[in-house]
């Protein structure tokens, strides 16, 4: 665990911040999942918030709010706070590297054996759009550091369009395919499915 904590700090501190623009998008996921071992099926979703600053050296700052409710022990809410650094923003091209901490609260303590957990983890992200297209392809991973009682991973991988993008802000809208895998000291499940995204940059 410590060494998998002092790699992500290490990792965070070696990164150039490449962030040349003031920013704030704020954005929501939902998600249509099937889950292991339990057959099931339901919702989950995101609402998150990512400052974005041209500060030289210093991280950008997003936090993420998570529900889940698959009938299962993994069932329950989370909250993340991530530092990332925006790597490559241009020429349709957008890459963000970073780590963050999350605190989960379970909604079925008596069978998971906890009512909480928490993990360190890496978080990554690309965007590329079509040339003189708001069509583009995304990319979304977070990937646990932590060695502990809970475990969170997740991937997405789809297709967005953003309808606009002005000195007023850009909506954009995005839809694919989704990966997660969640372990506790007792209880482990993964689930798969489609998810649709929104967001809005002011």
């Amino acid at each position: 665990m410590k060494l998998r904590l002092a790699l992500g700090a290490a990792l965070l501190a070696s990164l150039p911040a490449h962030a040349d623009l003031l920013g704030l998008t704020l954005s929501t996921h939902i998600a249509q999942t099937d889950s292991e071992p339990k057959a099931s099926s339901a919702w989950q979703g995101d609402l998150s918030l990512r400052f974005k600053h041209p500060i030289p050296l210093v991280p950008n700052v997003a936090v993420v709010a998570n529900k889940r409710k698959q009938g299962d022990p993994a069932d329950g809410s989370s909250y993340q706070a991530e530092l990332y650094y925006n790597l490559f923003d241009t020429a349709g091209l957008y890459v963000d590297l970073g780590a963050g901490y999350e605190g989960w609260e379970s909604a079925n303590s008596a069978t998971d054996g906890s009512n909480d957990g928490e993990q360190i983890y890496a978080v990554g992200r690309v965007t590329w759009r079509f040339p003189g297209s708001g069509l583009g392809i995304e990319s979304d991973l977070k990937l646990s550091l932590s060695e502990e009682d809970y475990q969170a991973n997740l991937f997405r991988a789809g297709l967005n369009y953003q309808f606009f993008d002005s000195a007023l802000g850009g909506l954009t809208l995005s839809g694919g395919y989704q990966y997660e895998d969640i372990a506790t000291r007792h209880y482990s499940t993964d689930n798969s499915g489609a998810y649709l995204g929104l967001a809005y940059k002011f």
